[in-house]
Parts: C-alpha cells; structure tokens; sequence
C-alpha cells in the first residue's frame, strides 16, 4: 500500500507540473521601430513605429514537461528529450490548442474559439482570436519584436540581449544543437532564448508586405494567406539568420524539429 501512494504522489506531482502557470515578465507598454529599413530584407521593411499596450510574456520557451500534459490530454505523441528543453516539432495549430489547454488548466477564460470541420477529406482550421480573454494565448508578431528588443529597456541590439549572438543564442556557431532553457544570458527585461534554441511561432498571417500598411497601434496581421509567422531564428541557422527583425513562414500545420513556441498573456 505505501508503495501505491508514493506511486500516486509521485504521478500527481508530475501531472501538476505540467499544469502550472509559466513563469511570465511584464512587457510594460510603449513605442517603438519595428522592422528595419533596408531594401534587402524585402519582408522587414519599411522600420515604422509601433504602440503596444502592456502585456506578460513567458520567461521561458515552452518546454517538454509543460507540453507533455497536453499531449496526453489531446491524444497527441508525447515530445521526446529531456523535460526542459524547449518543445519543437509544434505546429501552430497545436500551439493554439495548447494555449487554451493551459487556460482552461489555470482556470482563465480561453482566447481562441476553434472550429474544425472535414471537407472533402481536408481539415478547415478556423480560429477567432478574443483579444480581451484573460487566458494564454501565442504573442503577436509586435509583441515578440518588442520583447525581444527589451520593451521600454530596449538598446539596438542585433540580437536579444546581446551584439554577441554567442552570449545569448544556441545556433550552427554553438553546435547546432537544442539546449534546455535558460542557460546562456536573458535580455534586458529578463527573457530568455529569444535568439536561438527554438524558433517560436507567432499568432499572426504572413503578409509579404504588411508593413507598408500596418496600424500603427497594436498592430495584428489576421487576414491574407494561410502562412503563420515565427520569429527568432533556431538552433540550426547561422548567426546573420538570427537578427531580431528576420520573419519566417510556414504552413499552420507545419512542424519542424527546430521550431516550438512561448506562450503570452494579456496585462
């Protein structure tokens, strides 16, 4: 019997861990230059200024403990490596499940109502995002960059938190390898990986040219093509891949061993 209960203890701690809220850092609000203006970077042009309200960003990548619980809540493969390294292999469908998982875990209201029908043996994935909820949701593609500038602490760093991408990034430089969170340096407000490790998805479209035409005031990109942006860079690219400013874009259903994600949250 004494047996059992540590069995029971042991099995409870564990499914707790994988619920607990992340450890999260207020982004306090304010302006800023998003993007950068150089004709080159023909996706993160033209610089413009952004205004963004406050809001709390994850400390941390999400990583394999935090995601586990899910996957075994959703029936989905459990993620393979060590418990705190970041979680890759995510699709941003999954990451929005995931999202409201954790809200519904931590007893908020949910940001995201999903509708998932099958047509012609195809998923039609909808989502509409309630941007007053107050439960987790995925960063807009502003308030990543804002963050990983360093918010109002913000210094002109081509990376997040450092000149020396080696001081705050795994990438091909470093190994090529992932790492568990929160081992090299955090930027100015306490963030860490935002260079490196994972690529993280974002909530946003992809629009080739969003920027000519963003607003100016919290800005989010929902309509046009069916790409989702991420942001960051990961640990297989090279260093000049990991600017702040760099946007990728896949597929809501693509998955990758290098790309995974941080969760945010209204103020």
């Amino acid at each position: 019997m004494k047996k059992i209960f540590i069995i029971f203890i042991f099995a409870t701690s564990i499914i707790n861990a994988q619920k607990k809220a992340p450890e999260t850092v207020l982004v306090e609000g304010g302006t800023f230059r998003m993007g950068i203006d150089e004709s080159s970077y023909y996706d993160e042009y033209p610089d413009h200024p952004v205004t963004l309200k406050s809001f709390y960003i994850a400390k941390y990548e999400v990583t394999i403990e935090e995601y586990t619980g899910f996957c075994r809540t959703a029936g989905l493969n459990l993620p393979q490596g060590e418990p705190n390294m970041p979680v890759t292999n995510v699709s941003w469908k999954e990451a929005i499940m995931f999202c409201n998982w954790l809200s519904r875990a931590n007893r908020l209201d949910k940001c995201y109502r999903i509708k998932r029908e099958e047509k012609n043996n195809n998923e039609n994935f909808s989502v509409t995002f309630d941007k007053t909820a107050n439960g987790y949701r995925l960063p807009t593609e502003a308030e990543w960059e804002y963050a990983a500038r360093g918010g109002i602490n913000r210094k002109h760093f081509a990376f997040s938190g450092s000149n020396d991408a080696s001081e705050v990034a795994w990438f091909s430089g470093t190994g090529k390898m992932l790492h568990n969170v929160g081992e090299l340096k955090p930027n100015s407000i306490g963030i860490y990986d935002m260079t490196g490790n994972a690529q993280e998805w974002v909530f946003d479209v992809y629009m080739e040219k969003y920027y000519k035409n963003s607003p100016k005031e919290n800005p989010i990109c929902e309509e046009g093509a069916v790409e989702r942006v991420s942001r960051g860079g990961n640990y297989d690219d090279y260093e000049a891949s990991l600017r702040i400013t760099k946007r990728y874009y896949n597929a809501s259903d693509y998955k990758h061993k290098t790309i995974g994600f941080r969760v945010a949250k209204n103020e």
